[in-house]
């Protein structure tokens, strides 16, 4: 009798979801390179200063909802030329890309090297995200776009803040879109904080990066690979 062929499923395309801020670099340093162009820039007096330092702190201790406090910072790039706001976005690249932690490139290329689609997944403008990606020189990046009208900035996003809940909706809609339904996975995701636990969550693999608090209960309760880079 002869024996039906039997039909092997397409492999699945692995992805890996890289959070930014604190995950590639501490927030510290990420917030020292900001303000310190932004101030250089002229963009940031006395005033303005103070209102980010009310916004961050408000921010840290509850009063200000994550959304909300990004919404608000954008104020300083409210009417600002699109062509200089990438200007800037260049100077602040370049000096994020030498505080990247050694951890995190080692990281990206061992999962480069294992033929996973590497994201950059984060909150933080795409002016920003979109240029890491570029020098990290990983697959792309999912971040809340700037809302532009003409060629000036505004002090609102085009769409949804890609935070919490957020980033693991925009990724399957990215993902469903480029690869197919049903056609990926999330091999793998990296967090730092509670913002990413839904999409930790979705992870075959989840890491959690110098966890604390709440996150690090998490990770314990459920198991992820917890990780301490400088």
């Amino acid at each position: 009798m002869e024996q039906a062929a039997v039909t092997e499923e397409p492999a699945r395309v692995a992805i890996a979801a890289i959070d930014v801020d604190g995950t590639l670099f501490s927030e510290r340093a990420a917030q020292h390179v900001f303000l310190g162009i932004l101030r250089a820039s002229g963009l940031l007096g006395r005033a303005a200063f103070a209102r980010l330092v009310a916004i961050y702190v408000g921010h840290r201790v509850g009063l200000i909802a994550p959304v909300s406090a990004r919404v608000r910072g954008l104020a300083v790039l409210d009417g600002l030329p699109l062509a200089r706001a990438e200007a800037l976005a260049d100077l602040v690249v370049a000096d994020l890309l030498e505080v990247v932690r050694p951890e995190a490139r080692a990281e990206i290329a061992a999962l480069r090297a294992d033929g996973a689609c590497v994201l950059l997944v984060s909150a933080s403008l795409g002016l920003i995200v979109s240029r890491l990606a570029a020098g990290l020189g990983v697959d792309g990046y999912l971040a809340s776009e700037l809302l532009v009208h003409g060629e000036l900035c505004r002090g609102a996003f085009a769409g949804p803040v890609v935070e919490g809940p957020q980033k693991w909706l925009v990724l399957s809609r990215y993902a469903d879109e480029r690869f197919g339904d049903g056609a990926w996975r999330l091999a793998a995701a990296y967090g730092d904080s509670t913002d990413d636990i839904v999409l930790l969550g979705h992870a075959e693999r989840a890491v959690v990066v110098n966890a604390r608090g709440r996150l690090a209960r998490t990770a314990q309760l459920r198991g992820w690979r917890r990780v301490d880079w400088l």
